[in-house]
């Protein structure tokens, strides 16, 4: 009798052990799935190609995948990587093909390194669900204006003696702001300015910024600082009265004699920062 219960004791033992250790072995799974959500903020954009890196946590790189996006939507990338633990940890890096994205609450641009973690859940039944996917969205390079900008003046290869370009779109009301590097022309900053009245239009074409003042004084009032580009066409400021209050702060207009004009923060912003010798370009478009 003592044997027998002996041995239902050993097999009860056994059953237990096989299931805690059936319990304790890790879960598994397969691939990387990352849902894309392309931002319909610009609505159409030019087609462009996506590409990004899963990399393990301590930088082991594992997959690069790309893809193809010519309009807004949800776009499924599959990382071929085999099977692994759930819970195990990826960074991903984008790396062509977007302006910046969003995972979590959390903004990324490219280049720069977002962890994305796997684990397991259960859903309302009890049935364990695992997940293996992330899910961010995507702001395209080719859907902001900072593209189109740089679009414009890289494919016309407009050029510039400094490593700075101004480009004035007189239908835009806009003074763009580049810089060169590695021989691309990059958008960094533009300001919402003014130009020459239909009777005295701001001219088109391609000048070199040659001359800078501090202000030209007039009757109660002055523009300033000065940045001169072809005879007595200028950027400055908007009118400012003689106790530094605004006699005509208007931008977005056709008002001037055929300056440009900006407003006073924003002049004094490029004539700090832009050299002598600065190619600045104006268009009617």
């Amino acid at each position: 009798m003592k044997k027998r219960l002996l041995s239902v004791f050993f097999v009860f033992l056994i059953i237990i052990l096989c299931s805690i250790t059936a319990f304790a072995q890790p879960l598994m799974t397969k691939d990387f799935h990352l849902f894309v959500k392309v931002s319909e903020e610009f609505g159409t954009f030019e087609t462009c190609t996506f590409r990004f890196n899963l990399f393990l946590k301590d930088g082991t790189w594992l997959s690069n995948q790309a893809v193809d996006v010519s309009e807004p939507g949800m776009i499924k990338i599959t990382f071929p990587i085999g099977v692994y633990n759930v819970g195990t940890e990826f960074n991903l890096v984008a790396t062509t093909g977007i302006e910046s994205y969003s995972y979590y609450g959390s903004e990324y641009r490219m280049n720069e390194e977002c962890l994305i973690g796997t684990y397991a859940t259960r859903g309302e039944n009890g049935e364990l669900i695992i997940c293996n996917e992330g899910f961010i969205e995507v702001e395209p390079i080719t859907a902001t204006y900072k593209y189109a900008k740089e679009k414009h003046v890289n494919d016309i290869a407009v050029w510039s003696n400094t490593p700075y370009l101004i480009w004035v779109s007189k239908a835009n009301y806009t003074v763009n702001v580049f810089y060169r590097e590695n021989g691309r022309w990059n958008f960094i900053k533009d300001f919402l300015c003014s130009i020459g009245a239909p009777s005295t239009p701001t001219i088109t074409g391609q000048y070199v910024y040659h001359q800078y003042q501090p202000k030209w004084q007039y009757d109660g009032y002055y523009v300033g600082p000065i940045m001169r580009f072809y005879n007595g066409y200028a950027l400055h400021s908007t009118l400012v009265n003689d106790d530094g209050t605004d006699r005509d702060g208007r931008v977005g207009k056709k008002i001037s004699h055929g300056c440009v004009r900006l407003r006073p923060d924003d002049i004094k912003w490029l004539s700090e920062t832009i050299p002598l010798d600065t190619k600045i370009y104006l268009t009617e478009e």
